[in-house]
């Protein structure tokens, strides 16, 4: 079950899972998602739990579908004046990390780059995967 938590001075809205609070503005890297991996029970089979997260858009991005071997997947890239709307998962450990990165591919597929994100009226650095 999520708290939902909402700021007035940035607008900005977050859920934590009744065990996990967070600090919206002292996450260091918060990692943008975007498609399936917004989805809370879908992460959960993912990482083993529901993490906090907050609708976040990745500024100056477009997502793409492109062949990577002749299997079709949807990319996250760079864009001069696009963005992305999606979600920054908050209150992730290293090990809920290394199960991201492996389910993103990382050594093969996807690399991981920093994003500038905006969370409410504010904005921060974030990271997410990548086409590599």
């Amino acid at each position: 079950m999520y708290n939902i938590r909402y700021e007035d001075e940035t607008f900005a809205l977050w859920l934590e899972p009744d065990d996990t609070p967070v600090s919206l503005w002292a996450e260091k890297d918060p990692i943008f998602v975007c498609g399936k991996l917004m989805e809370p029970t879908f992460i959960s089979a993912i990482i083993g739990r529901e993490p906090a997260m907050a609708p976040a858009v990745a500024l100056n991005c477009r997502r793409a579908w492109q062949d990577y071997e002749g299997k079709p997947y949807i990319f996250l890239m760079k864009s001069e004046e696009g963005f992305v709307p999606g979600m920054a998962l908050l209150g992730i450990t290293d090990q809920e990390r290394k199960k991201l990165d492996e389910f993103e591919e990382i050594t093969s597929v996807r690399k991981v780059e920093s994003v500038k994100l905006r969370i409410g009226e504010r904005e921060i650095s974030g990271i997410s995967f990548f086409r590599r």
